[in-house]
């Protein structure tokens, strides 16, 4: 039987350098967190993963030139003040011994900088002059020459890019750039949060998706950033993220945390998206748990979940004010389903010669007045809005058309300060001003739909007609001028008034300026909006422990059954639903 003896100290470097530095991501992240350090705000990565060479260029404090000597020692390191990311002194040790290593630095007391290179012990093999900016770049090249094992697969590009997002999103003031083989990969400039470099590392997320909030509480800083579950869930647990002073880790009971939060409030098999910053006294954060530094035992780690909790309760509680990207969705697809179609053109046709519209409407029943602006009207299929100016100038204008027609009036009409130019319109229009004085003149004939009791209305009626290119600007004019105005409160009765002479028109589908009148939603894309087509259960299950449902909630089953028996009491007899004229 061999004896027992104590591993040679090459072996036991070889072992400590192969569980700080087990993969090209690992050598990247050690290169990032020591940039990080040096108080870097821009920092450049190149990766080669053929080569198996990452290089990682930043403007940080630099290296002087005094101690680039024991720099790549084993267990050297300017980091005892447990307020950075590095600590142990082992990255660049373990990048030596694992690959060629090549820093090119210039520090703020240096009159030049210094390229340096790295034997696999860890020592200065060479130092040279090099002329450089502020800062460092450090090289590895050919990583794991002697370790063929870690090379039976070459590097995947997305845990690299992961490392950098990261990265990113855990120090938001610093600017990013990433490049393999040339490429450029990935951008980021900085922020002011963590919200802000999360918009930019997923593109395709909108602000208005998100919920942010920054606390500080006691001795701890948090910053919280979560997806409102309406509008954005993913089909993994990838963007469950949690770090901790400026480093993301691996925090399976906060994961499961965050998990339990968001239940009942996703839809089947999707996962939020939530991303937390933590930032403690480095006193209270024990690292030395994993090689990698991806765990870590924490001080009063319950206290800490249940802080968390709260936080995700209150952010979740807080609504949106604006519509969500589905919301958008729908809208623009109910637009395309539409038969109108917009155009910039001023002119609309002249109406059908049978006074009928040339595509049918359904009938509609007004519902209520919004904003003073929309008419919200119901028809078989679903819903519309109406705009009221919109549909009442198109009502007016076809009316305006057809009653054209030159009429005398009984007291003519005085206009003053009418130009040459307004004259000579008005004349084209075959209203024959008379002059009356300097720059006035009087008006005896009048079309007929501009005929009013009120001579202030009829002044401003001609005026308008004045400025006008011809007759179909003229009508078009004159018919927006005397349309309602939004902001004007409407009855029901009014509302229906109004959308059964709208629904009469010729063209109801535009305005005279070409613009929609209505947007129909149907109550099909409504119900897939609403996932009205998943197989979710009517009634709730009571749990006896917990009493009945009434006494949860309110509106329980109770309610449900009274909302059923007067509904069914006082069902509307079909004949005395609302019916839109015959169009």
């Amino acid at each position: 039987m061999s004896k027992i003896q104590p591993l040679n100290p090459e072996r036991i470097a070889q072992m400590a350098a192969g569980e700080v530095i087990d993969s090209l991501g690992a050598a990247l992240r050690e290169l990032l967190e020591n940039a990080l350090d040096a108080q870097a705000t821009r920092i450049q990565v190149e990766i080669w993963p053929s080569r198996w060479q990452v290089r990682v260029a930043d403007n940080g404090q630099g290296i002087p030139a005094s101690e680039l000597e024991q720099v790549a020692r084993r267990h050297t390191t300017s980091k005892l003040d447990g307020c950075s990311l590095g600590f142990r002194g082992e990255a660049l040790h373990s990048l030596a011994r694992l690959g060629s290593l090549t820093i090119q630095t210039r520090h703020a007391d240096d009159a030049h900088g210094w390229l340096a290179t790295y034997d696999r012990q860890g020592e200065l093999a060479h130092q040279q002059p090099a002329a450089t900016a502020l800062g460092t770049v450090v090289t590895v090249a050919d990583l794991f020459a002697d370790w063929p094992l870690r090379r039976c697969s070459l590097p995947q590009t997305r845990p690299l890019l992961t490392l950098v997002q990261n990265a990113a999103l855990a120090h938001p003031w610093v600017s990013w750039q990433v490049r393999q083989e040339g490429q450029l990969l990935l951008s980021l400039w900085p922020g002011q949060s963590l919200q802000d470099l999360l918009l930019q590392v997923l593109p395709q997320v909108d602000l208005s998706d998100l919920r942010y909030q920054r606390i500080q509480e006691g001795d701890s800083d948090w910053e919280v950033v979560l997806g409102l579950p309406d509008r954005l869930h993913r089909p993994r647990p990838d963007w469950i993220r949690v770090a901790v002073n400026g480093r993301f880790v691996q925090m399976p009971e906060w994961q499961r945390l965050i998990q339990s939060v968001f239940q009942h409030t996703l839809p089947r098999h999707r996962y939020p998206l939530v991303v937390v910053h933590l930032r403690l006294p480095p006193e209270q954060v024990d690292w030395n748990r994993h090689p990698a530094k991806s765990e870590l035992y924490l001080q009063d780690p319950e206290i800490r979940q249940e802080q968390l909790r709260q936080h995700l309760h209150a952010l979740l509680q807080s609504g949106s004010e604006q519509a969500s990207r589905r919301s958008l969705h729908l809208i623009r697809a109910s637009e395309a389903k539409s038969v109108y179609r917009v155009t910039s053109s001023p002119k609309s046709p002249d109406p059908a010669p049978s006074g009928q519209p040339s595509t049918p409407l359904p009938p509609l029943k007004a519902l209520a007045q919004l904003y003073r602006t929309y008419i919200l009207a119901e028809h078989p299929q679903g819903l519309w809005l109406v705009e009221q100016h919109l549909a009442h100038e198109r009502v007016r204008y076809e009316y305006i058309q057809r009653h054209w027609q030159p009429v005398e009036l009984q007291m003519p009409v005085m206009l003053e300060g009418l130009s040459s130019q307004a004259v000579e319109q008005l004349e084209q229009l075959g209203l024959e001003p008379e002059p009356f004085g300097p720059n006035t003149y009087l008006m005896r004939r009048l079309p007929l739909a501009l005929w009013s009791e009120d001579p202030e209305e009829v002044q401003g009626s001609l005026r308008e007609l004045s400025r006008c290119a011809d007759l179909e600007a003229a009508q078009v004019a004159v018919a927006c001028r005397g349309a309602l105005r939004n902001g004007i409160p409407l009855t029901l009765e009014q509302m229906q008034q109004l959308l059964e002479a709208w629904q009469r028109t010729a063209n109801p589908h535009t305005c005279p300026h070409g613009r929609p009148v209505y947007l129909a939603l149907a109550e099909k894309d409504l119900a897939r909006y609403f996932r009205r087509r998943w197989g979710i259960c009517d009634r709730p299950i009571s749990d006896p422990k917990l009493g009945s449902w009434w006494e949860l909630e309110p509106l329980g089953d109770r309610f449900a059954a009274q909302v059923r028996r007067s509904s069914s009491a006082s069902a509307p007899d079909p004949k005395d639903e609302t019916r839109s004229a015959p169009l």
